[in-house]
């Protein structure tokens, strides 16, 4: 058991690895990764005297700084036979900050943590190799880590564009180096996932790094599909349908799950997993037999929705996908009105714009809220890419970036959704 505590940047990797599904205890390799870097290049790379490599455990190896140990070079090998490590790759190719290092292993990605802390990650054949420098002190970490995986890969027998033509030696960090600054510090063009087939080399010529997709045919979207993007606390269900004519309909789902106080034309309702004090509030009216309307911070004329009836404005398909009710308990003393009890279907605006409604409301003042926002456009080609183009400009357009087996990925610019065909059978559990 450690008593001391760990560096900062030792704590930084292990969060990494943590993120694969795996403890670092649970990993093996059969290569030193203090074979992999000399003492020489970690001095270089921290621009500061380090002391003697020294193994954590069979698959990581530390240069600590000599004076602040907190700066240091971490190498790690993952070989664990019967691992899935590709896809974890894959996620890390699409990261918004991610940059590709085209020609080096079997794929390579760097990721930056300005001001002090930087790695790089390759791919050769079945094994994840890292190489991270954590420093206050090297003014030019991506180029500093740049070249430590390079060498890294060099000795471990994975392909590198950088050492072709020089007798695979390693590169040494100084301003005479023959790569160009830009190809370090610049992010190259994203190209598709990983897959899990071999690659065979051309019968003629060499390669030097990935290769762009040919032209899709946008016909070949056409098709129901689905995504269930996670952001913080807030899930959702997104269903995109696109016609062979190339329109689109987009439909997003998001369902919170509260407390509905409800009385004498007031009403507020306290969503779970939200600060105290957030409650969306108004007032209601009407018969209420059939139908009310509601102002504040849900404006909308609502209808009841009469036993299995299924909501009117929102897609069959979607509807299918909601969670069942979830009924959260009231600790405290709340009251609903008893003619609000049932199952409705609003269509009006909340505090994130116009949407559709559904609401169940229970007598113990538990309630579930459904809310359906929807966006039309039609699918576009602009450089071979398709893109699906909203009628509206003030919805973002979404651009396919990756292809993968059943189905793609498709990128706003900030966040990256991953999308599957939905298919008849699929909607009757989509979780399974």
């Amino acid at each position: 058991m450690f008593r001391r505590r760990l560096p900062y940047s030792l704590l930084l990797l292990l969060g990494v690895f943590l993120s694969c599904g795996e403890s670092s205890n649970l990993l093996s390799s059969k290569t030193d990764p203090c074979s992999l870097i000399t003492g020489a290049e970690a001095e270089r790379a921290l621009g500061e005297p380090v002391q003697e490599a020294a193994r954590s455990d069979s698959t990581t190896c530390v240069f600590k700084a000599r004076r602040n140990t907190s700066n240091a070079v971490t190498i790690q090998v993952d070989e664990t036979p019967g691992k899935d490590r590709r896809s974890w790759f894959n996620k890390e190719r699409l990261r918004r900050d991610s940059y590709l290092l085209p020609g080096l292993a079997d794929g390579a990605v760097r990721i930056d943590s300005p001001p002090s802390l930087s790695r790089v990650t390759f791919i050769h054949q079945d094994a994840l190799v890292t190489v991270m420098v954590a420093s206050t002190k090297q003014k030019d970490l991506p180029k500093a880590v740049t070249l430590l995986g390079q060498n890294a890969a060099v000795r471990y027998g994975a392909p590198t564009l950088a050492a072709a033509g020089s007798n695979t030696a390693p590169l040494a960090l100084s301003s005479k180096s023959s790569l160009d600054r830009s190809t370090l510090t610049t992010a190259p063009t994203r190209t598709a996932p990983v897959t899990m087939t071999q690659t065979l080399p051309a019968s003629s010529g060499t390669t030097t790094g990935p290769t762009k997709l040919g032209p899709i045919d946008p016909a070949n979207l056409a098709g129901t599909w689905h995504a269930h993007p996670i952001q913080g606390r807030m899930k959702r269900d997104m269903l995109l349908v696109i016609q062979p004519n190339r329109e689109w309909l987009l439909s997003s789902m998001i369902q919170f799950d509260g407390i509905l106080d409800a009385e004498a034309g007031h009403w507020a309702f306290e969503r779970a997993n939200t600060s105290k004090g957030l409650a969306w509030k108004g007032t209601y009216q009407g018969s209420m037999a059939n139908s009310f309307s509601s102002t504040g911070s849900i404006r909308a004329t609502w209808a009841r929705l009469q036993g299995d009836q299924g909501p009117a404005h929102i897609p069959t398909e979607l509807w299918r996908l909601r969670r069942e009710a979830t009924g959260i308990p009231s600790f405290q003393l709340k009251t609903v009105d008893p003619e609000l009890v049932g199952q409705w279907e609003g269509a009006g605006t909340y505090p994130g714009g116009s949407a559709s409604f559904v609401w169940s409301i229970k007598p113990s003042t538990g309630a579930d809220l459904l809310i359906v926002n929807q966006t039309r456009g039609t699918v576009e080609t602009n450089g071979g890419i398709p893109q699906l183009q909203p009628v509206y400009k003030r919805h973002r357009s979404l651009s396919i970036v990756a292809f993968q087996e059943g189905g793609f990925t498709t990128s706003d610019g900030k966040a990256s959704i991953r999308w599957t065909r939905l298919t008849p059978e699929s909607t009757e559990d989509p979780r399974l």
